[in-house]
């Protein structure tokens, strides 16, 4: 008996290796969060919680396709979560993870493309244009915790205590 080949099966497997991808950086982004919350840094807790829902946001799309395309969702992180608890090295690993993501992306446009898939390459371009985004926000953090040094982080436990008194 000859067995059915999906000819969408290089499209189903670049997007599943993006959904385990984007799961585990949505996970990565709300441990990151919590661990912000807790440190008082309200405004970039609040940041990384959003960056978060927009990961986990793309793993739905692409689930979406994958379903669509015949094939079946393999939602199991590709990595565990680090536990990083220095705000620098967060947004460092941060703005690495986003750069890895928009590399792969670019190359699984690509890819699909070549396999005749224009859609889904189209979704990659989509996906890596928001995954730019983060990252640039994730480089301006950075970016001003060096120019700013502790004075940065005071500022967002002062916000953060500001917030308090409100409530």
């Amino acid at each position: 008996m000859e067995e059915i080949v999906n000819k969408y099966q290089v499209s189903i497997d670049l997007l599943n290796d993006a959904v385990r991808r984007e799961i585990a950086t949505a996970m990565q982004y709300i441990y990151f969060h919590i661990r912000l919350e807790d440190a008082g840094y309200e405004y970039v807790a609040r940041y990384m919680h959003k960056v978060a829902i927009d990961e986990m946001r793309h793993s739905e799309h692409l689930a979406e396709r994958i379903l669509f395309l015949g094939g079946d969702v393999d939602l199991n992180p590709v990595e565990p979560t680090r536990q990083l608890h220095e705000v620098e090295a967060m947004f460092d690993f941060a703005k690495r993870l986003e750069t890895s993501t928009i590399d792969n992306y670019n190359a699984w446009a690509k890819r699909c493309a070549e396999a005749g898939d224009t859609v889904t390459q189209r979704l990659f371009q989509e996906l890596a244009a928001e995954e730019e985004e983060h990252q640039d926000n994730f480089d301006k953090e950075l970016q001003n915790m060096m120019n700013y040094g502790t004075l940065y982080l005071t500022m967002q436990s002062m916000g953060h205590s500001k917030s308090l008194a409100k409530k």
